[in-house]
């Protein structure tokens, strides 16, 4: 069998493309004298340099074909493009032994994953295998993997809710383990080019609502931006708010032009919390300015709107402690010149909840100087006031109706008494009071204390 035959089974996701694309060349939000913002790259992959053949074939976009020509230079060509442009995490799959070499050449600047049911090895050899759930087990345990994914179900013919995948997600839900989905589409002619089962029918998010239903707990993000299935993606994360999407590929496959207008479907939806960056790099490291370019040529989005999507965003979804890797920290000062401290930044979901289920933060504060002090807090899914309890350093402080938030989120800003902060460690207690016409909870996505001077 010829080798092109499958040289570009994971390469390519539309049938039309620019002939070239503008590489970016300064890194997003920065300038000479600023510190630069941080990236998170939520799809990359840690493929072999060879796994589409020898010598690898040229960027279908671009027409650059890889200079790598060992695994190391390959691991080393997409960490160059990190450091390029301050991409401080990587979370990505392929086989172990390149995930391996990956995590002892990033450190803890990568969070790994495999690949499954079906993959490219190398040289352009197709296979499916499923990972022995107890071994999966061991794996996340003992701490050699973070993520799970990215699941090609869609390439080995089955969709999300088949009965097949049933134990990986509810391990993941289990061991609270994040979950790449593949959705959307892939090579034109696959079923023809080594995918014999692959049908675009199954890569329909919407396809996801049932796994969703039965793993509430369940941390998942779903490939590619669900592309080009738009309407189905906004109802399925209308619905679901746990539900985010990356969109790798996309990013620099399509011509900018219906890129951006998929994109902007997105963040009209409201949906811009919950929109993360990626790559989708394979063998091409050029991609990654590539996809830069197309978050930066994108007129409709604000510089912060351009942030969430780069950090912000995927850091809330894995739990990340934003200091680490923001310039200066978590605190700042507003446009009135009060003191910012970021309490949660990432979703307390008090649902499914029962009354009197209670969630606790704690954090520091240092008051010197203060004059007053308010809490600000956005939560979503709070059907009346009556359900949600606030308690700081065990004080309740009344919500006010504003807070209530069915559709979407709402933020209200509160005034404490004095004396109800306090110099040192503080908490803050969310409790599902009461179910307010059969309510099962809610969720706080997001708390700050305003220290004014």
């Amino acid at each position: 069998m010829k080798k092109s035959i499958f040289i570009f089974l994971l390469l390519t996701f539309v049938l039309t493309f620019t002939n070239a694309c503008t590489i970016w060349q300064s890194v997003p939000g920065s300038s000479q004298t600023d510190e630069p913002f941080p990236i998170i790259d939520m799809h990359m992959h840690t493929f072999q340099w060879n796994k589409y053949g020898e010598p690898p074939p040229p960027n279908l976009i671009t027409g650059n074909i890889p200079e790598a020509r060992t695994n190391a230079e390959a691991i080393e060509a997409y960490m160059a493009e990190m450091d390029r442009f301050n991409i401080v995490l990587a979370v990505g799959s392929g086989e172990m032994e390149m995930v391996e070499a990956m995590q002892l050449s990033a450190a803890d600047r990568f969070l790994a994953g495999t690949e499954f049911p079906r993959f490219t090895t190398p040289v352009n050899k197709r296979l499916e295998q499923w990972p022995n759930i107890d071994e999966l087990r061991r794996l996340y345990e003992s701490d050699k993997l973070q993520i799970m994914g990215e699941i090609t179900a869609q390439y080995a013919g089955l969709p999300p809710n088949d009965p097949k995948l049933e134990p990986y997600f509810a391990l993941a839900e289990e061991l609270d383990i994040p979950v790449c989905f593949h959705t959307g589409f892939g090579p034109p002619m696959s079923p023809y080019m080594g995918d014999p089962d692959f049908r675009m029918r199954y890569g329909n998010p919407l396809l996801l609502e049932d796994v969703l239903v039965k793993h509430p707990n369940l941390r998942i993000y779903i490939a590619h931006g669900g592309y080009p299935f738009i309407e189905e993606t906004i109802a399925l994360m209308l619905m679901y708010q746990q539900v985010y999407v990356d969109i790798s590929a996309i990013n620099w496959l399509l011509t900018p032009e219906e890129f951006h207008a998929y994109l902007q479907q997105l963040m009209e939806a409201r949906l811009g919390n919950r929109i993360m960056f990626g790559t989708d790099q394979m063998i091409w490291p050029e991609t990654v300015a590539m996809s830069i370019e197309a978050i930066e040529s994108a007129l409709f989005l604000t510089e912060e709107q351009k942030q969430d999507i780069y950090f912000n965003n995927a850091a809330d979804f894995l739990r990340l402690d934003k200091s680490i890797y923001l310039p200066g920290s978590t605190e700042y000062v507003d446009e009135s010149g009060a003191r910012v401290v970021e309490v949660v930044t990432s979703e307390i979901r008090m649902r499914p909840a029962e009354p009197g289920d209670q969630e606790t933060v704690s954090f520091n504060l240092q008051l010197g100087g203060v004059t007053s002090t308010a809490v600000q807090v956005t939560g979503w899914d709070i059907d009346d006031i009556s359900e949600t309890d606030l308690l700081i350093n065990g004080k309740e402080i009344e919500l006010p109706q504003g807070i209530v938030a069915d559709v979407a989120p709402k933020t209200v800003t509160i005034d404490l008494e004095e004396g109800t902060l306090i110099e040192g460690e503080n908490t803050i207690t969310f409790v599902f009071a009461e179910a307010y016409e059969g309510t099962t909870g809610f969720s706080i996505l997001d708390v700050r204390i305003l220290l004014r001077d």
